[in-house]
């Protein structure tokens, strides 16, 4: 990597490190908060709140990329008008006295803020990488895993001593204070030039680009493998904690494991965009699903101590929590068989876009359902039974949607010599 690329690198990393996923990644714990909190314990809407900041975060990039596309010389304002917003939800959070209030600021304001800003990332990012692009992802997504270290327990640690209207306010200052300056000197390596963006403007050259994949079977299978995998990834980040609480331990020891999930995650994002630069893209991204389909069946269900939720929380960081970073190597890969379509780049960015769509849809969908099946479960905590009997749905349902998307794999065959 050369010196200004490993520049522009470090100033994505230091402004991704705080607004990013590192937030929705401990919701976990304001999770185990809210339900305890006389304000908003009798709501159901508690675990949407997580869901729909990382759906809202995943379900505008279809709108936020042409925006990107259209005027990338305000790719920058873009990035710090989104980073602002970011703040605003939070800092709205901070004063509300109904679920609704978090719902509508710490979910919604918050995912489309983190959507509006991290879209030019995207961009820029592609400007300066091309052949390593994967292992590039694999770094910018790995510093939200970075933040989430530190996240959880301090947040955890706050909300516990002073409570959420003073958490998420120092929250904020620290999120001005630390991904500020990095976010201000971030820039593209190149404009486009006018006839490109002139070119890129006209829907019809748009949907000719798109065009050649509307019949193409892998196209379907990564789309409905997304799908699936994004009703269940969401689960254990919101749920460890209340499930390590009925287990009889601290608050401490939940947040801890979140933590974990963020530690394991950042190997798992540089795993993921190395290997994805290297071999077929269907085997990381089956092998993603069902590692983690198997950890959830084998050691989070029978977990009766933290002999079992430890290594599960280490195996659900390193490949569940960073199977997006695969999204851009899906879209090379459909693009590469297509090689004489138009504007491959746009293309391949459109395609990245509705990958993303479908994901907050599934992760928007996750909330109700996981607090129906919690719901719909009257059985208390029970050591004696599987999933300590309360979660047991919930878990269930995480090992079905894991394995079932990593019957993507299949696709290989179809595909042995492309990468």
């Amino acid at each position: 990597m050369s010196p200004k690329l490993h520049r522009q690198t470090c100033r994505l990393l230091t402004a991704d490190a705080v607004p990013g996923r590192g937030c929705p990644l401990a919701y976990g714990v304001f999770q185990r908060y809210y339900s305890a909190n006389e304000l908003f314990r009798e709501s159901g809407m508690i675990p949407t709140i997580g869901t729909l900041a990382t759906g809202m975060a995943y379900i505008g990039m279809p709108f936020t990329n042409p925006i990107a596309m259209r005027w990338p010389q305000h790719r920058k304002k873009m990035g710090v008008a989104g980073w602002l917003l970011c703040l605003i939800g939070l800092v709205g959070a901070s004063f509300a006295r109904h679920a609704w209030q978090l719902l509508l600021s710490q979910g919604f304001v918050y995912g489309v803020g983190w959507v509006v800003c991290y879209t030019p990332f995207l961009f820029m990012l592609n400007d300066w990488f091309v052949e390593k692009r994967g292992l590039a992802y694999g770094i910018l997504f790995g510093a939200s895993g970075v933040s989430g270290l530190v996240i959880p327990m301090a947040v955890g640690w706050m909300l516990e001593r002073f409570g959420f209207r003073t958490a998420l306010r120092v929250y904020v200052l620290a999120t001005i204070v630390i991904s500020g300056p990095g976010l201000f000197l971030i820039r593209p390596r190149s404009l486009p030039q006018h006839g490109l963006v002139a070119r890129e403007k006209r829907g019809p050259g748009i949907l000719q680009a798109l065009r050649p994949f509307a019949k193409d079977l892998h196209f379907y299978l990564f789309a409905a493998a997304i799908f699936v995998q994004g009703l269940g990834f969401f689960i254990p980040n919101v749920f460890i904690p209340s499930y390590a609480e009925g287990m009889g331990l601290s608050s401490t020891a939940g947040s801890g494991l979140l933590a974990l999930v963020s530690l394991s995650q950042v190997f798992g994002q540089l795993w993921q965009g190395w290997v994805s630069d290297k071999v077929n893209i269907y085997t990381p991204t089956a092998v993603s699903a069902l590692v983690p389909g198997l950890g959830a069946l084998l050691l989070w269900g029978p977990a009766k101590s933290l002999v079992y939720l430890v290594p599960f929380a280490l195996i659900w960081g390193f490949f569940s929590a960073s199977y997006s970073v695969l999204y851009t190597r899906m879209s090379t890969f459909l693009t590469s068989m297509h090689a004489d379509s138009d504007f491959d780049d746009t293309a391949g960015m459109l395609i990245y876009g509705f990958f993303s769509f479908e994901r907050g849809v599934s992760s928007i969908l996750e909330g109700p359902i996981s607090s129906w099946l919690i719901g719909s479960d009257s059985e208390t905590i029970d050591l004696s039974k599987y999933g300590l009997g309360r979660y047991a749905s919930v878990i269930w349902f995480t090992v079905f949607c894991m394995l079932a998307s990593s019957l993507v794999g299949v696709g290989w065959f179809w595909s042995p010599k492309l990468r």
